[in-house]
């Protein structure tokens, strides 16, 4: 009995899969707004009934999407801090893997960036959590850094990486959406974009002690 519950179970994760994988195509086809359930169900070819007794609605659908980008970017955070005692090299660490985690996921990074843009989806509170945890890795690499003296003391981890993604995403729209236009009519390249970024999060964020310690490093290694 209990392996024939097993194959049920297996059978009911393949299809459900199967059903997420024809919901990327159209979501990453057509925007979620302009995405049904018919032409999920349509490119899974799967009845509508068979769909909604497995996602009840569009949103829930389009929150498992983001849900599986959302554990592929926290995987890449999480790989990206591993390399770094300091809390600043941490935080500067996130910042590059989430530029990254943009270029090779775009897709995944528009649902995300879509999810989190206030836009109105009746989902359980648990899973919006659970969603917006990256805000808990960087404040919890603040914190570190803030412990050890490579920030500065007496800012709040949680309102500074609230902050930070909120620049990080503004960012992001300069560098992916409109480097060409900065590049045409400014002469400003994406990449000296970045490194202002970086710049500017390096020096708001260190302590003076820390700023020295690697200005004397980049010297030496010049």
């Amino acid at each position: 009995m209990s392996k024939t519950l097993s194959r049920r179970e297996q059978a009911k994760q393949n299809r459900r899969e199967a059903i997420l994988k024809a919901a990327e195509l159209v979501f990453f086809t057509k925007g979620f707004r302009q995405a049904t359930m018919d032409d999920v169900a349509k490119r899974a070819r799967l009845s509508k009934a068979t769909l909604y007794s497995y996602f009840k609605t569009k949103d829930e659908l389009f929150f498992a999407i983001a849900q599986k980008g959302n554990e592929i970017l926290q995987k890449q955070l999480r790989e990206a801090i591993e390399g770094h005692e300091k809390g600043v090299d941490k935080v500067r660490a996130i910042g590059y893997a989430y530029f990254d985690f943009a270029t090779r996921y775009p897709d995944y990074y528009k649902v995300i960036a879509y999810f989190t843009s206030g836009d109105n989806f009746e989902l359980d509170e648990a899973l919006e959590r659970e969603m917006l945890h990256m805000d808990d890795i960087l404040a919890e690499c603040i914190e570190w850094g803030i412990q050890d003296s490579s920030i500065k003391k007496g800012i709040d981890p949680q309102v500074v990486s609230k902050c930070l993604w909120a620049m990080a995403n503004g960012i992001m729209q300069l560098v992916y959406h409109k480097s060409s236009l900065l590049q045409k009519y400014l002469s400003i390249e994406r990449e000296r974009i970045m490194n202002t970024f970086f710049m500017l999060l390096e020096e708001s964020l260190s302590t003076e002690g820390y700023l020295k310690k690697s200005q004397n490093l980049n010297a030496s290694d010049s």
